[in-house]
């Protein structure tokens, strides 16, 4: 039997693969801190829901509605949540892949902190794209 945390995101993340992101909306903290430790345009920090809403509505600008992401394991107890993942997508018509983890912190069973890593494919996918170029201001 799976831990609550895990199904938790198991039904965040198959929601927001249909494009619904109130079950990961509801999973979150009202003082959230969402983080992107990438090289890309969406690195950063964000605090809050509304902030994490508008992460979201980046990512749709960045990566044009072409973003898809297959979640390969989770592992949950009751203070952290890791979501392995492949990932997917089109930066101004190219394609980048690249594998994800996911940290969730928990606290009351809502999410305090999260945290998104990706592999070094996607960090040297932005690291050859300077301030300029037509994908950094996707």
């Amino acid at each position: 039997m799976a831990h609550p945390n895990a199904d938790l995101l198991r039904r965040a993340y198959d929601a927001a693969g249909t494009g619904d992101l109130q079950p990961l909306l509801d999973a979150l903290a009202d003082d959230v801190t969402w983080r992107d430790s990438s090289l890309g345009p969406l690195a950063g920090e964000y605090h809050g829901k509304d902030d994490v809403l508008a992460f979201f509505g980046k990512m749709m600008e960045v990566y044009a509605g072409t973003l898809r992401l297959d979640v390969q394991d989770i592992l949950a107890n009751d203070d952290l949540g890791v979501v392995l993942t492949r990932e997917r997508g089109e930066i101004v018509g190219e394609p980048v892949s690249w594998t994800g983890t996911h940290i969730w912190t928990f606290r009351d069973g809502r999410c305090t902190e999260f945290l998104a890593m990706n592999d070094g494919v996607y960090n040297r996918f932005w690291a050859t794209r300077g301030p300029g170029s037509a994908a950094s201001q996707a």
